[in-house]
């Protein structure tokens, strides 16, 4: 049995605390996307300040809905970020996310090897590549540009570089706050594995 995480830094918001303005920002993920937002202990967290979870919250759905990067590939970039910001809820999120798309948890060790790792494509592995260097120095190598360009437009290159972006920003607040991972989270971390936070 995993053990929990510590105590949140940040307690999330409870039901009996929800206001009107709560209840808006977690009525915009319930449904199709996302099963009991009201829970989720993320979700909860942001409901301390509605109006900018609000506003996070559609560029957030922007990049996990509508984004023009196919699944797989968001889905290293996101994995990636989390695993090296070290982001351990981002991460046990993810695991979930990827499975929940169709994805094969086979990709689980290469996006923690990094791009080296022969599992990849060689355009996986500029992806890998770039996600490191956006993570590390805000900035990507003319080598991974001319790589991710010749096969993504100007369009993917931009959902591309403001979902490593923002998951930078989300891990920053989840570490930083102390979001506890439900038991499902924990079982899929422990057979998984997960960043050491």
């Amino acid at each position: 049995m995993p053990q929990p995480d510590p105590p949140a830094r940040m307690p999330p918001v409870q039901p009996e605390d929800f206001t009107d303005e709560a209840r808006a920002f977690f009525g915009r993920w319930t449904g199709g996307f996302l099963k009991g937002a009201d829970t989720n202990p993320v979700l909860q967290t942001f409901a301390h300040n509605p109006p900018l979870a609000e506003a996070f919250s559609q560029f957030n759905i922007h990049l996990l809905l509508h984004n023009t990067l196919p699944v797989k590939q968001r889905q290293i970039a996101i994995m990636r970020t989390a695993w090296v910001t070290k982001a351990v809820y981002m991460w046990s999120s993810h695991l979930n996310t990827s499975m929940s798309c169709g994805l094969s948890d086979d990709m689980f060790e290469p996006i923690k090897n990094g791009a080296s790792d022969p599992w990849f494509t060689p355009f996986e592995q500029a992806i890998v590549r770039a996600t490191d260097e956006l993570v590390a120095e805000r900035y990507i190598s003319d080598t991974n540009w001319n790589a991710l360009i010749a096969e993504w437009d100007n369009k993917q290159m931009l959902d591309f570089m403001f979902t490593v972006g923002a998951y930078v920003a989300i891990a920053g607040v989840m570490r930083s706050t102390g979001a506890r991972r439900d038991p499902d989270l924990l079982a899929l971390a422990e057979k998984y594995g997960a960043p050491e936070s």
